[in-house]
């Protein structure tokens, strides 16, 4: 997602769109979805911003796996 959201793939929409792809892997493999909510919208943005010019990418990831991942699954449940 982060990959596809910096290398502007498309010409419009590339976080919309890289979005919807990590979506459709994370359903298929049962771990729920991506999802920013709107009260840390900001925050996330910031961090891409950072992610985008040092091409560092823990920050974003670990805010996206704390903050962002709604609806996961477990095998036992």
């Amino acid at each position: 997602m982060l990959y596809g959201m910096k290398s502007q793939l498309f010409w419009d929409g590339n976080k919309r769109t890289s979005t919807i792809c990590a979506n459709k892997i994370m359903i298929e493999n049962g771990n729920g979805i991506i999802k920013v909510p709107d009260n840390k919208l900001q925050e996330f943005n910031v961090l891409l911003s950072e992610y985008y010019s040092v091409n560092k990418k823990d920050k974003i990831k670990q805010f996206i796996y704390n903050n962002c991942i709604d609806g996961i699954t477990f095998e036992n449940e």
